[in-house]
C-alpha cells in the first residue's frame, strides 16, 4: 500500500514549532503503524515520538489504497 510518513517536531532548541523534519513514501503494509520505532534518528539528533496518527484512504473505481502517518516527535538531549 503506498505510505506517506510525515515526522512532525513538536519541540528542539534546532527546529522551530511545528516543522516537518522530513518526510518518505514508502510502499508498506497496514501494519507499518506499529512497527515506527520510539526514537526516531534524523541528521545525528535523536527524536522521541511522542504521537502517531494514521489516515487511511480506499478509492473503490481504482482498487487504490493509501495511509498517512503523522508523527510528532521531541528532541532528545
Amino acid at each position: 500500500m503506498k505510505t506517506t510518513v510525515k515526522y512532525v517536531v513538536l519541540k528542539s532548541k534546532d527546529y522551530q514549532l511545528g516543522t516537518a523534519l522530513f518526510e518518505e513514501n514508502i510502499e508498506a503494509g497496514g501494519e507499518y503503524f506499529d512497527q515506527i520505532p520510539s526514537v526516531i534518528q534524523y541528521q545525528n539528533h535523536d527524536f522521541r515520538v511522542k504521537s502517531k496518527e494514521l489516515t487511511r484512504k480506499q478509492i473503490f473505481d481504482d482498487f487504490e489504497e493509501s495511509q498517512t502517518i503523522l508523527v510528532k516527535v521531541i528532541a532528545m538531549n
